[in-house]
């Protein structure tokens, strides 16, 4: 099985300058992939090994508010980065002119440029009209576009820092600003306490002034009452004297007629006395006649009803009969004899009298329901009359008490009457004085009645006045009392800071959000980041180099009776061995001149090995298959593959042809399961890229099988190619 890979191999030990060339092909892939390496392992922490300039104009502004301070920020930042590694670059302080010329020479990287008005738009942050400080940094691509990128970074953290200072300046401003409004606000509030409690006494004053006016207007309009009740009831008495005078006169005329008249009056009473006591007489006995009758009405509406409602039970229980038994017999008849006119008469007989039965029983049910609406009325009605006629037999008994009295008091009248006619004279006199008095009278209160009305008007005017003045003190009081509670309240919402915490708070809002980045399975280095695209390229080209020093098969082995397999396997083997030595010496360069490690030593050595294999398996099988040209075509798939591996930016930020190509190309996958061994990340996703390379592996073995077969027969082609690389 190794004869023929031993026998391939034994050729290189005859001269001395192919021991030389095993040595070279061992090597190659390290030199390769362990200057590259070496020339960017990590290039960005040696940026300041790089010269720019500054160059500040800056001239400095006053700051708001602050009795004179003055802000040079342009100094300030320019001592902050120029001390060598502070700033990324290594910067210098020049002049606008000579930074142009170091620039354009290439004596600088990058111009930092600080303008005029720079502290300027600091300070105008605390201002009415804020704006932003400006800065430019300058680079010329012409010497090196990369350092145009890193200096975007530079400036960006320059940036960064100034921001910071500035918000955490204003911000302590800010605070610095709440402290005043703090005091301020005390003020305000124990103003508007002081207030309240001055309001509220006026409010006490004004609310007294209200009763005491209100009162007043009280006892005026009692007053003003009082007097028009005087004035009416003088009015009134002045008529009523004088009608009382007249009235004495005619009443001493008239008590001489009524004397004489009374005498008369007392003999129709007696006259009357006697009647009424024989209508009582007569009024007693219709009662007693009128209770009999009740008491007989009574009788019937309690009979009536019973009888109808057994009318009815009887007719309905003989509509039942008929409805039932005898209908259901005449029916049956009706089956019996069909054709006897007599049954047909007799049946429309007892339907007929069916009829009548139920009209009867209707009749007799609605006469039933009629007694028992009508039960109610008839007795109310018979109630209502006996109520009548006991009421007119008391005012009878009433009457002929009165006619009694009357008869009594017409003989008192006549006795009093001739008193009475003796004191008419005296009252007729008395009462012509009193009139005249009367008069004087109505004319005091008429002129009394006018002054207070006007007094009452005064008095309401007041009342208005005082109430509205209280109102509007209440509104006061309300004000006053929100005034010194939202005042109060507020201050307690104005926070104060010392100076410790206002540097504290500046610095946290400055930088409110304090990120930082973290990496999964990171690397030590940036060169470590590109170890697995160098290391796959270098092991490429390491199979590149193995196939123009060894042959692709042993082509004298084709015209021997082994087998193809044992040929294209007499070919792979000493390559293989090759490929294990190439990653030996490069994972030991560049262990011991770059410090590389890896997440796991062990697998990243056989996964390597494995790439090997796979790249080496591919170079014999397009040696084998097309010689030179098959040389040209494993270089073209390095070029291919540098651009589809994503070997330095992920290969989606690549055009869509190359994300197409990606997975079926065997860097991809080297480079991929690499990656991963080298940081320590997922086995799975290097177990995958494994599983992918050993299938192309097999493939291309399989495929040099092929050739070698093919190869047995020599044809025109082979003899005279047309083209030899």
């Amino acid at each position: 099985m190794f004869s023929l890979p031993w026998l391939e191999l034994s050729r290189f030990k005859r001269h001395t300058i192919t021991r030389l060339a095993m040595i070279v092909i061992a090597i190659i892939p390290a030199i390769y992939g362990g200057l590259y390496l070496a020339s960017n392992w990590n290039p960005t922490d040696h940026l300041d090994k790089l010269q720019a300039a500054v160059v500040n104009e800056d001239v400095g502004a006053e700051k708001p508010d602050s009795d004179g301070e003055t802000l040079h920020a342009g100094d300030e930042l320019v001592d902050e980065i120029t001390p060598k590694g502070e700033g990324g670059f290594d910067w210098t302080e020049t002049s606008q002119e000579e930074a142009d010329k170091g620039l354009s020479e290439g004596k600088y990287f990058a111009i930092l440029e600080i303008p005029k008005d720079f502290s300027q738009a600091l300070v105008s942050t605390g201002g009415d009209d804020p704006e932003r400080a400006g800065l430019q940094l300058r680079t010329d691509d012409a010497h090196n576009f990369i350092v145009g990128q890193v200096a975007g970074t530079v400036l960006n953290e320059i940036n960064s820092g100034l921001n910071k200072t500035t918000t955490s300046e204003y911000v302590n401003e800010v605070y610095l600003g709440f402290n005043d409004i703090h005091a301020e606000t005390k003020k305000a509030a124990d103003g508007a306490a002081e207030l309240h409690d001055g309001s509220v006494e006026l409010h006490d004053g004004t609310g007294q002034l209200v009763d005491g006016t209100t009162e007043l207007d009280k006892g005026v309009g009692t007053l003003r009452t009082g007097l028009g009740d005087l004035d009416d009831g003088a009015g009134e008495l002045k008529k009523g004297s004088g009608d009382l005078a007249d009235g004495a006169d005619t009443l001493a005329k008239s008590t001489t007629e009524a004397k004489n008249g009374s005498s008369e009056l007392a003999d129709g009473a007696g006259q009357v006395a006697d009647g009424t006591s024989e209508l009582r007489d007569v009024a007693d006995e219709t009662t007693d006649k009128a209770e009999d009758l009740k008491r007989k009405a009574d009788d019937l509406v309690d009979g009536a009803r019973p009888k109808l409602e057994r009318a009815e039970g009887d007719f309905d229980d003989a509509r039942t009969t008929v409805r039932g038994d005898m209908d259901d017999r005449v029916k049956q008849l009706q089956k019996d004899y069909p054709d006897d006119e007599n049954v047909q008469r007799l049946a429309d007989d007892m339907n007929g009298l069916g009829e009548d039965l139920d009209s009867a029983h209707t009749r007799a049910s609605d006469a039933k329901d009629e007694a028992k609406r009508l039960e109610g009325p008839v007795t109310d009605a018979v109630d209502s009359v006996m109520e009548k006629i006991r009421a007119a037999d008391k005012k009878v008994g009433q009457l002929d008490d009165g006619a009694q009295k009357v008869s009594t008091g017409a003989d008192d009248l006549h006795s009093g009457l001739l008193k009475l006619d003796a004191g008419a004279g005296k009252l007729a006199t008395g009462a012509d004085d009193l009139h005249s008095g009367a008069v004087e009278l109505k004319d005091g209160t008429a002129k009394a009645k006018d002054g207070a009305d006007d007094l009452k008007d005064g008095s309401s005017q007041l009342v208005d006045g005082s109430t509205e003045l209280d109102k509007g003190a209440g509104k006061l009081v309300d004000g006053s009392e929100e005034l010194a509670d939202g005042l109060e309240k507020g201050l307690e919402q104005i926070p104060t800071y010392d100076k410790n915490d206002r540097d504290h708070r500046s610095d946290v809002v400055a930088v409110p959000v304090d990120a930082e980045k973290s990496k999964d399975n990171a690397v030590d280095a940036y060169g470590e980041g590109l170890a697995a695209f160098f290391v796959s390229l270098a092991l490429w080209i390491g199979g590149m180099i193995t196939y123009m020093v060894l042959n692709a098969i042993p082509y004298r082995a084709l015209a021997s009776s082994a087998k193809s397999s044992r040929i294209a396997w007499a070919g792979y083997v000493p390559g293989l061995l090759f490929g294990v030595a190439q990653v030996a010496v490069l994972y030991l360069v560049l262990t011991f001149a770059l410090d590389f490690s890896a997440g796991a030593w062990l697998w990243t050595l056989l996964f390597s090995v494995l790439i090997a294999a796979n790249f080496h398996a591919i170079h014999q099988l397009c040696v084998a298959a097309l010689g030179g040209v098959g040389r040209l075509i494993a270089l073209v798939l390095l070029m291919i593959q540098i651009a589809s591996a994503g070997g330095t930016y992920p290969v989606e930020t690549a055009p869509g042809i190359f994300q197409i190509i990606s997975p079926f190309l065997p860097m991809s996958h080297a480079v991929n399961g690499l990656r991963t061994l080298i940081a320590g990340g997922d086995m799975f996703i290097a177990g995958q890229s494994a599983v992918v390379l050993l299938l192309m592996t097999l493939i291309a073995l399989a495929a040099t099988v092929v050739v070698c077969s093919r190869k047995r027969m020599v044809t025109l082609t082979q003899l005279h190619p047309s083209l030899s690389l």
